[in-house]
């Protein structure tokens, strides 16, 4: 299980490289599992659930197509409910394990999963962010297992990350929400907006973050206010990863901050509540 040392390395850094938790057969198991699902995906689809077609285009999105398609990540969301072995995946010992003692929770609950896919020569420069205001929630108690299905090497587009900066002040809930403010008067008064230092993070060279190398089935977390990104994949191997999004307990529905967000339809509790039910399952 998690040390203490590795609990407090992710605490100063917001992330942390944990090592191997799957053997190589049942890595090539997951493999096989999204093989199945990207035939069916193009073809008809699966429709049974809405997320299901987010993040990739239909009939056209192949692993290995040409180097001239515009998508720079590929993403098949909630494997869990599609393929038995990424639902086990989600309740591995380790991994959940590792997530409530990083969380200190006493539960954690998925919010998400996706595959995401970095094809060869098939991909740009993913830039710096973080996740936490892509969804609709809060506070940000959340964490990501990054899990290799391929190896992960800084030549086909491993994760990079900005250690500490999910303590960094100037890029904090707070700081977002004046940020808001400031941009939404601006543009009320015709004013020219202020700089964006989320995008000014986010055009930084990749050069300016550590690469998290990993073999397949190996896998690394982060926090959900931590800058990560990654850089294209230039070699001639697949680079997929399985990424489970993990909540603390007491992490609500905040509507505000995602509204469009593909999994609002599947939220069965009031906006403010803690965010509870079937489809986002305790690890």
């Amino acid at each position: 299980m998690v040390t203490q040392q590795q609990i407090d390395f992710f605490q100063e850094n917001g992330y942390l490289k944990f090592g191997k938790v799957l053997d190589s057969a049942e890595v090539e198991a997951m493999r096989a599992g999204l093989d199945a699902v990207i035939e069916l995906e193009l073809g008809a689809g699966d429709d049974s659930s809405p997320e299901f077609k987010y993040g990739h285009d239909r009939g056209e999105n192949r692993l290995n197509r040409g180097s001239g398609h515009p998508r720079a990540i590929h993403q098949y969301v909630n494997m869990w409910k599609r393929d038995g072995h990424y639902e086990r995946a989600i309740h591995h010992p380790l991994i959940a394990g590792t997530v409530r003692a990083l969380l200190d929770t006493p539960d954690a609950r998925l919010w998400h999963d996706q595959v995401i896919s970095k094809p060869p020569h098939d991909n740009g420069h993913f830039g710096f962010h973080h996740d936490f205001f892509f969804w609709p929630l809060s506070p940000p108690n959340i964490v990501s297992c990054w899990l290799a299905l391929d190896d992960a090497t800084v030549d086909s587009g491993c994760m990079h990350v900005m250690p500490k900066s999910h303590k960094d002040e100037r890029f904090s809930v707070a700081a977002r929400a004046r940020a808001n403010a400031a941009a939404a008067k601006a543009r009320e008064e015709g004013r020219e907006l202020p700089p964006n230092q989320w995008n000014e993070r986010q055009n930084m060279d990749i050069s300016h973050g550590i690469p998290v190398e990993l073999k397949a089935g190996e896998c690394m977390f982060h926090h959900c206010l931590n800058f990560h990104g990654t850089p294209p994949n230039v070699t001639e191997w697949q680079r997929r990863a399985f990424v489970m999004i993990f909540m603390a307990q007491g992490v609500c529905y905040n509507n505000a901050q995602s509204p469009g967000h593909i999994l609002v339809p599947a939220i069965e509790v009031a906006d403010g509540e803690p965010l509870v039910g079937d489809g986002f399952p305790v690890a």
